[in-house]
């Protein structure tokens, strides 16, 4: 069966939406093409997303917030940098669904460390990884004017979408050169992170990719005492990302950040510009 397709149009350019099968389930895919897409003939960068229902729309959000995606890379095209094809894959609304599809592993999801365990998470993220970085990735450089090239590709996310931005460019390293993991959740508990850890540090770094990681001040999660905890495990992941052997790594700590679709779009554009223009951040 072909993929269904449909698309919609913003106040500044065109968002496609299909559907491909993951396993035997149906993934929303939604394509972001700039502005000038239409009459220009040039490939354009590509950034490869998830949780693709909250980067264009506040409708399909799952809590009536949005990146802005499409505002921003129009705003960046005025200002003469270069706006990237966006491409996004949506994520279950159910959390412990999400959950599995966007780590490794098996795990207990507990709301404290000392706490029976609420759910037994069985890790997917292998497979969803594969399945964006291939599957997608070629329906979309078959479909669209995209670079193929790895300066040319990234791949980002927040919250487990920046857990799994970063498994990606560790399992996918020859195909991706620009990485973005916004409050990127990889704990020792609940998650096991020590088996996230393991993996990355074995995969190393056989490529040169520019990485961003960054974390609110203010961040908040159910299974967490205090926002600290997370602005740690973000220092934990950029000591990792070195040890891996990565020479070209951006961490920050956001003053007045929070976990929301609102705080990464606000800081979006400073990662996107640092990863794929090399423009360093200015805060505040």
């Amino acid at each position: 069966m072909s993929p269904r397709r449909g698309h919609w149009h913003t106040q500044v350019g065109r968002v496609d939406v299909t559907t491909m099968l993951l396993h035997d389930r149906r993934v929303a895919v939604r394509t972001y093409l700039p502005a000038d897409y239409e009459w220009s003939d040039r490939a354009y960068r590509v950034l490869y997303m998830f949780d693709g229902h909250n980067l264009f729309d506040v409708r399909t959000s799952t809590y009536n917030q949005e990146w802005q995606i499409d505002e921003t890379m129009e705003r960046l095209g005025r200002e003469g940098l270069e706006p990237a094809v966006v491409v996004g894959i949506d994520a279950p609304f159910d959390k412990f669904a999400r959950y599995a599809m966007y780590t490794i592993g098996q795990w207990d999801y507990r709301i404290r460390p000392d706490r029976r365990a609420v759910r037994h998470i069985v890790g997917d993220g292998t497979a969803t990884a594969d399945f964006l970085l291939g599957e997608v990735k070629a329906a979309t450089e078959a479909r669209y004017r995209v670079r193929t090239d790895r300066e040319g590709v990234g791949v980002g996310g927040s919250s487990m979408g920046g857990y799994m931005a970063l498994y990606c460019a560790a399992r996918h390293a020859g195909a991706i050169g620009k990485v973005i993991a916004m409050s990127p959740v990889a704990l020792v508990a609940p998650m096991r992170e020590s088996g996230f850890r393991e993996y990355l540090l074995a995969a190393g770094a056989p490529h040169h990719q520019r990485i961003w990681i960054d974390m609110g001040d203010d961040e908040e999660l159910a299974y967490i005492e205090s926002p600290q905890e997370l602005v740690d495990s973000m220092w934990h992941v950029r000591d990792l990302l070195v040890q891996m052997g990565h020479t070209d790594v951006a961490a920050h700590v956001i003053e007045g950040g929070d976990h929301s679709e609102r705080s990464w779009s606000a800081r979006f554009e400073q990662a996107y510009r640092w990863a794929f223009d090399g423009v360093e951040p200015v805060f505040g």
